[in-house]
This record gives structure tokens, sequence and C-alpha cells, in this order.
């Protein structure tokens, strides 16, 4: 089967593209023919037994959508309400279209229940939607990387990682802080575009990873920090994450983050740190 994905950028730290990689990969083991494309042509589209349309408001997906014989829509949190109202204008300008290319789609693949309910609230006439395991791709073995008591395995301050986009809706502003009012106990790294060797040096100096997003279906740097062992703190606006699964106490789930107050926020995550901390 040839398989065509579609997707308005395929950078290396584009989070879209990064999932629709890991289903390329997922699909070529199986034996079907997998090809990326941001624009394709007609003819491809026509003929590709299935096309696959990664994230959402782009004319290329809408162009995919149309031409597409049978198409498959992975979203990736685009409708999360949180999302919806981030530069709500343009998107509710677009909304026909998008919605449009909704309905067009065979199947919607959604990576949580709480993503399936943002997608059925937003367009309820898409004719299938399908939960998703993303995690599959990770070894998330609950076990991995615990060597005793936290307070064994440091010394100084906690070192803290964000690693990803200092975009609004990912909520750094609140981590940092958090940071701050914790004074000498806790070190913080921004990272954001790292690949390579420069990446796993900061994985190696990283003690935990917090996740302070507002709006993340999934939060693929969560799965990267567990699958090298490291701790993790993510608040509900990644509810993939809200499957009561800590990871052999590794991961600790903020909820009421989304709820809080800017203050709330803050103080959601510094006890979080300072419980890191004891």
């Amino acid at each position: 089967m040839r398989i065509v994905h579609v997707c308005a950028g395929w950078e290396e730290n584009n989070g879209a593209a990064r999932i629709a990689r890991l289903l390329m990969d997922e699909q070529t083991a199986q034996g079907h023919e997998t090809v990326a494309r941001i624009w394709a042509s007609p003819g491809e589209l026509k003929h590709a037994d299935e096309v696959w349309i990664h994230c959402a408001w782009k004319p290329c997906l809408w162009w995919a959508a149309w031409w597409g014989r049978r198409v498959v829509w992975v979203p990736e949190a685009s409708y999360d309400p949180v999302r919806l109202g981030f530069h709500g204008w343009k998107k509710r300008l677009a909304g026909p279209f998008e919605r449009w290319a909704l309905r067009r789609a065979d199947r919607v693949l959604a990576t949580c229940e709480a993503e399936k309910n943002w997608i059925l609230r937003y367009e309820p006439r898409v004719k299938q939607v399908v939960v998703t395991d993303i995690k599959r791709f990770f070894r998330l073995d609950a076990n991995k990387g615990l060597k005793g008591p936290k307070g064994q395995e440091r010394r100084g301050a906690l070192r803290a990682l964000y690693m990803g986009r200092a975009h609004p809706l990912k909520g750094l502003e609140y981590l940092e802080r958090a940071v701050e009012e914790s004074g000498d106990r806790v070190e913080l790294k921004v990272a954001s575009r790292v690949f390579g060797e420069e990446k796993e040096r900061i994985w190696d100096w990283c003690q935990v990873l917090v996740l302070p997003t507002l709006s993340d279906n999934f939060g693929l740097v969560v799965a990267e920090a567990l699958e090298r062992g490291k701790r993790v703190i993510v608040t509900d606006g990644a509810p993939a994450w809200g499957d009561g699964d800590t990871y052999g106490g590794r991961l600790k789930y903020v909820k009421g983050f989304l709820a809080a107050s800017d203050s709330g926020r803050t103080e959601l995550l510094r006890e979080a740190l300072a419980q890191e901390n004891a």
C-alpha cells in the first residue's frame, strides 16, 4: 500500500512531523510504501491508497483533503479549546474550510480520550474518531533509571529542564517564575532547537523535565524523558499523561493547572519542584 503523509513542515523540532515520522516508520516496517510531502500533486494524492494529514489550519492540508481518495487526519491537539482560543479570529475565519476537510476524512486519529472529545466538540459530523496510543513508540519501563530515593541521586540544586519552543501556550513563564521563587534550590535550563550530541548532553545534565503546558495532546518530550529514566513534572494541559500511571513514581501529573490563575499556576509548579527537592 502506498501512503502519502502531508504535513505543513518537516523540521526535526516540529512535533506534528515527529509523530508523522513515527507512524511512517511503523507503516514501513509493516511493508507499506510511505512518502512525506508538504504540497503533493493531485495525481499523487488521487492514486495513493491513503493520504495521512498531520496537524491543521494550513491550505496544503485542505488541498490534500480535496484530492485524497482515502484520507486519515491526525490533528495533534489542533482542536484543544485552549488552542482554538489562541489567534481565535483567524481560526473562526478558516473554520468552514477546516470543518469541511475534517468531514472529508474517512477517519480521524486522536492520541487520547480528551482529544477525541475536542474533535467531536469542534466538528460532530466527522465520520469516525479513533484513539491511537503514541506511547507504543517509546520504551517506558516503569523501573528504568530508578537508583534509590531522589535525594541520594543529587547534590546541590535540582537541575530542571524545559525542552521545547518558548511559545505562549507552553507555559514557560510560569515555570520561570516558580524557579525564581524557589531561590537557589532549583537550577533551570531552557533548551530549544537542540539536536544530536548537544541534545544528549542536556539530557545527561537534567534531573527532572518540566512541561508546564497549557495545550498539548501528547507531549513527546515527556516520553523522551521517561525513556531516558528521568523524572517528569507535567501539567493537565497534556491529558495523555493523566491516566494514573506514574511510571514507577517518576511522573508527577499536576492537576488543576489549566483552571488556576496565573499566580496559582506558578504556585503549583513551585510546589511540584519543592517535592522533587524533598
